[in-house]
């Protein structure tokens, strides 16, 4: 394989396990909102002596075994990317990230398993989603550089405001889980939820999207002079305020499972636009 087809060829798989890992996120959410986290009653089996679903099981076991069964199309696409990255470029990061990847994808599993067994546990549905906005960004940033996309040098202040658009997200999306640990929507009607108070948890997720907001504004004004940083702060912005309508709309009307599902697949395209500027800047050496 010569280096210009080998990397072509690791764009691909680099892409392709970007989408796989927000498609998971996806039918997760499908199945903790058509109430299907419990249709395989336990792990790794789907009940007890069969790993599959047995014929006269309720679809709720089906929607739950076919979200179990896309984590082994995930491991084949990472194994891929590992594969390529390693017959293709030296760069260590990106050989050591489509391992993390890999790892991270084993890892969902394990803890899928553990979200059964303690009976979908908010807290550790929680950290389900922690893991995947990790292995999100992580799958950008592989994108990057499989793209040769380098950072740009830029003053120390939008670096600073770059970093704090990334890092206050990020508050906000695990905030986002806490709000959904005590929303209606458990994955099973018997789950139990985390105790907070619905409305005060979503108050507190909203103020901290609108302070993150407002830095991503001054963000994109202050760096007109440097297109490429101003293109990805817009595209931060874009997806916030999607998010943020999507958002309202769901509270304001009790959450109704459509919405509810929109605002997921918001969150992933929302993670792709902050690790996307995140890695679009870097200080400028003499004015670190």
């Amino acid at each position: 394989m010569d280096l210009l087809t080998g990397r072509r060829s690791l764009r691909r798989w680099a892409v392709a396990n970007l989408i796989a890992n927000m498609v998971i996120v996806w039918t997760g959410a499908l199945v903790r909102l058509t109430k299907s986290g419990l249709g395989c009653s336990t792990w790794p089996e789907c009940d007890a002596g069969s790993y599959v679903p047995q014929p006269e099981a309720e679809w709720h076991a089906f929607i739950e075994f076919g979200n179990r069964t896309l984590t082994f199309v995930l491991i084949i696409i990472a194994l891929g990317t590992a594969i390529t990255a390693f017959r293709t470029v030296r760069e260590r990061r990106i050989r050591v990230l489509t391992i993390v990847i890999g790892l991270g994808i084993g890892f969902q599993g394990v803890i899928g398993g553990i979200t059964v067994l303690t009976e979908l546990n908010p807290w550790v549905v929680g950290l389900h989603m922690v893991l995947s906005v990790g292995l999100i960004v992580a799958c950008v940033t592989v994108v990057h550089d499989a793209f040769e996309l380098r950072p740009v040098g830029v003053p120390r202040r939008l670096r600073l405001a770059t970093q704090a658009v990334f890092w206050l997200s990020l508050a906000m999306m695990y905030l986002g889980t806490v709000v959904t640990g005590a929303g209606p929507h458990s994955g099973d009607g018997a789950a139990q939820r985390n105790g907070f108070d619905l409305s005060e948890v979503a108050r507190l997720h909203s103020v901290t999207m609108w302070i993150t907001l407002a830095i991503t504004l001054w963000l994109a004004y202050a760096a007109r002079g440097v297109r490429r940083l101003q293109r990805a702060a817009l595209g931060v912005i874009g997806t916030a305020v999607l998010q943020a309508i999507i958002g309202y709309t769901q509270y304001f009307n009790h959450l109704p499972m459509g919405v509810v599902f929109a605002h997921m697949i918001g969150t992933t395209l929302y993670t792709v636009a902050i690790s996307h500027l995140w890695l679009s800047a870097t200080s400028e050496p003499e004015l670190r």
